[in-house]
């Protein structure tokens, strides 16, 4: 029985699970974890899906061809998968969307911290514009 979401990358070590038994059930605990999460930012505003779809993708790339085979084929999560898997491209309105997040979080960070904790906010906004530079450098989907 062949895995067409695998067939044509099965030389690709990136999914090959790992050797390790303990290892592969990490990962594969965590791909459910990740995938709850997933499930939840996509109801709970201000908590992202994507990330969090791609991280219980890579998971289970390390312990599970089924579950993986299983989310790149998911009508929902599977073209967020594969787009990331052969392109690393991220839809335009993801971008959109958590580069308004982390604006507004950042604000929020600077308008109620108190004035001895705005480094906390001044770490954030660097590492959320760091984040937002690399995104923008990714190609849209």
């Amino acid at each position: 029985m062949s895995d067409p979401v695998h067939q044509e990358s099965s030389g690709n070590k990136t999914h090959q699970p790992h050797d390790n038994p303990l290892i592969r059930w990490a990962f594969f605990i965590m791909g459910f974890l990740f995938v709850g999460l997933g499930i939840l930012g996509a109801i709970l505003p201000g908590m992202p899906t994507t990330v969090f779809i791609l991280l219980a993708g890579y998971c289970w790339a390390k312990s599970s061809r089924r579950f993986h085979g299983w989310l790149m084929r998911h009508k929902v999560f599977g073209k967020m998968l594969m787009d990331w898997e052969e392109r690393r491209a991220m839809p335009r309105f993801a971008k959109y969307l958590a580069w308004s997040m982390m604006a507004m979080s950042s604000a929020f960070l600077f308008y109620k911290l108190p004035n001895d904790k705005l480094w906390i906010a001044l770490i954030t906004t660097i590492i959320c514009l760091i984040t937002s530079i690399w995104m923008a450098r990714l190609p849209d989907a």
